[in-house]
């Protein structure tokens, strides 16, 4: 059995560490320490390529999804009680649907989660309900 992501990846950070913005340089310290396992959810990996797709097109939407599958592990457990669980994050945390997915999947793997979204986390980590790993 693999071992355990150490840290979960929110899209916003993956966007960040992917179009070289501030905190690209703590997301890439992360990859290069061999201790960690940098994980994200299918989900998530979804925001991160619609985000491409809206933005620069399609060639660089599949880039993104295929660079992410290179350096993360893409976890996509989507079972009956986790899904449960990103319905208490929505309704409990008020955060978006995808960011539901990244704090469950956190959850679900006791680890981090890393990302730049200030305005949805923020609560999270005020409440200690996640330990968050700011880029910026």
């Amino acid at each position: 059995m693999a071992a355990k992501p150490t840290h979960i990846v929110d899209a916003s950070a993956l966007i960040a560490y992917f179009k070289g913005e501030e905190g690209h340089d703590k997301f890439a310290d992360l990859l290069l320490d061999e201790r960690n396992i940098l994980a994200m959810h299918t989900v998530n990996l979804c925001e991160v390529y619609y985000n491409y797709l809206r933005s620069d097109g399609l060639e660089k939407a599949e880039e993104a999804w295929a660079r992410a599958n290179e350096i993360l592990r893409i976890l996509n457990k989507i079972d009956g009680q986790f899904m449960k669980r990103v319905g208490r994050w929505k309704v409990n945390h008020n955060l978006p649907l995808g960011d539901a997915f990244a704090a469950s999947t956190a959850e679900e793997n006791a680890c981090p989660l890393i990302t730049t979204d200030h305005n949805d986390f923020r609560g999270v980590e005020e409440a200690a309900a996640l330990q968050i790993v700011w880029l910026r």
